[in-house]
């Protein structure tokens, strides 16, 4: 197993920012988004948010304490060297039709002036699909050293400590999701994310103070709103709810064995669709650690 690479370029931290969209946590936050897992060997879920924002920073000591006791580490995805060279070819694929010649003009020269900015030549640009073209402005530019954050944080401890590793998606299914889209559905999210980024990702900080919180509810009403505009509303579906479908299933085994430690965005562990309500009704007992 390798380390995650330290630092990462805007295009790559989106990818991560977007999938784990709610990471670290501070003395600031009202109680770490930890959950226990009832069993011989307890198991824990942990929702994370990933950025690198001051007030998130560190692992929580009851975060800690639960991962010592366990014998295997869950990601979404492996934060591997090799899984950032992975994302690189997928997001920049000179085979892939020119991404100029899918969009609207006025939409092209958005993205266009959005790449700009990233200090991106506006030839890596055209290899883009429209899904992944809106994937690559969901980040800040800041966003670059994942190992800041508390996945990477996390990733690295249980390397340290000989964890078993085993993510609970490939990064290709993900970059998959958004690749796949249809050009309408790619195209509104694409404006969505443009609009986010010119006005400084106001969204992501909404997300960012929710999870500070440790309001669950609060964490879910943002993850919801993500959704609310009605050209993208449909996307909820294969962006988050059967993604929570997959993970609660690939995790099941992981869980029974017991010792398992999931850490995960906090979007994944709220509200009534989430991986945790579809454990509980596999008969899993799961409450949150105070």
């Amino acid at each position: 197993m390798t380390r995650p690479k330290k630092c990462l370029s805007p295009t790559l931290s989106a990818i991560y920012l977007f999938f784990m969209p709610l990471s670290a946590i501070s003395g600031t936050a009202a109680a770490p988004l930890l959950w226990r897992v009832e069993g011989p060997h307890p198991s824990y879920l942990y929702g994370t948010v990933h950025s690198s924002d001051p007030r998130i920073k560190g692992i929580p000591p009851p975060v800690l304490k639960a991962l010592d006791t366990c014998r295997s580490f869950h990601p979404e995805v492996e934060l591997s060297p090799e899984i950032v060279g992975r994302m690189a070819a997928r997001l920049f694929n000179p085979a892939a039709p020119d991404l100029e010649t899918r969009l609207p003009p006025p939409l092209w020269e958005r993205v266009k002036a959005a790449g700009a900015r990233l200090g991106l030549p506006e030839a890596l640009l055209h290899g883009l699909s429209p899904g992944l073209a809106a994937l690559l402005f969901a980040a800040p530019p800041e966003e670059t050293d994942i190992s800041a954050t508390v996945d990477g944080q996390l990733y690295e401890y249980s390397l340290s400590r000989g964890l078993t590793i085993a993510a609970l998606e490939t990064i290709d299914e993900q970059l998959d999701l958004f690749d796949q889209l249809k050009p309408a559905q790619a195209q509104a999210l694409l404006v969505e994310s443009l609009d986010d980024f010119a006005a400084g990702h106001a969204q992501l900080g909404r997300l960012l103070d929710a999870y500070v919180s440790g309001d669950e509810g609060r964490i879910a009403a943002e993850v919801e709103a993500e959704f609310k505009n009605p050209s993208v509303r449909e996307l909820a579906n294969p962006l988050l709810y059967q993604r929570n479908q997959r993970m609660a299933a690939r995790v099941e085994a992981y869980l029974k064995q017991g010792g398992a430690f999931v850490a995960i965005g906090a979007a994944h562990l709220v509200g009534p669709r989430s991986v945790i309500a579809l454990l509980r009704t596999r008969g899993f007992k799961i409450t949150r650690v105070q």
